[in-house]
């Protein structure tokens, strides 16, 4: 009688075949299994890439606050130029900088530009724990701003200051040199001042008296030609 069929492939073979069937199986899961190698591959590049962007960011941050770090020092390090409010002229730079009063309010500087004058007349200083310390006051060459005192005689707690030129903060201004960013003359202040305006009104003046005298002299030169017409 008829046996148990032997199962038949979906080719018509009979089970244990060795056709394309059983090849098909094994790709499949083949497939399966590189398709999930790849997504791991695929994940750990996304990581990976995602680890390093985070490390440029942070190393751009860092490079960014290191130089403007390093501006800020270099700009530190840049000497002062101190200038007369009044007319902006140049009094002194850090460069001669001693120290700074808190007390009195001004700044000690070794040495000072021409612009400063220096009264010779000598009193005594009438300030807090300055007995016996005998000063010359000084002025601004331009606008004869007062701008302080040099210190000529000192009792011995206060030999430091002798010889000392001491500036009013009140009354100087100050740049950083080679800051192109900052105006020594702000915009809103007036360029000209007493002493820029007497001069071009001076200069006014003796443009107006060689006009005066060229007329002058057109004139003459107008009635003798007319003389001479006549008299012709």
């Amino acid at each position: 009688m008829a046996g148990v069929r032997a199962l038949r492939c979906s080719r018509g073979c009979a089970g244990g075949c060795e056709c394309g069937d059983k090849g098909k199986g094994s790709d499949s899961s083949l497939l399966g299994k590189r398709l999930s190698e790849d997504s791991s591959r695929h994940q750990l590049l996304q990581k990976w890439a995602s680890m390093w962007s985070s490390m440029s960011e942070e190393a751009s941050v860092a490079d960014t606050e290191k130089a403007r770090l390093e501006e800020a020092g270099a700009a530190e390090e840049r000497p002062l130029v101190f200038l007369c409010c009044g007319c902006r002229r140049p009094l002194g730079d850090s460069l001669s900088w001693v120290a700074s009063q808190e007390d009195t309010n001004c700044i000690l500087l070794r040495c000072v530009s021409c612009n400063v004058s220096v009264d010779k007349e000598q009193k005594l200083s009438k300030r807090e724990k300055e007995n016996g310390c005998v000063l010359e006051t000084l002025y601004c060459a331009g606008c004869s701003l007062n701008l302080g005192y040099v210190y000529r005689c000192t009792p011995k707690n206060l030999d430091y200051k002798r010889d000392l030129f001491c500036l009013s903060v009140e009354a100087i201004e100050s740049y950083v040199l080679g800051s192109s960013e900052k105006q020594i003359v702000s915009e809103d202040k007036e360029l000209f001042n007493l002493e820029s305006r007497v001069e071009i009104e001076k200069s006014l003046t003796q443009m107006e008296d060689v006009l005066k005298a060229l007329q002058m002299k057109l004139w003459e030169a107008e009635s003798k030609l007319s003389f001479a017409t006549c008299k012709s």
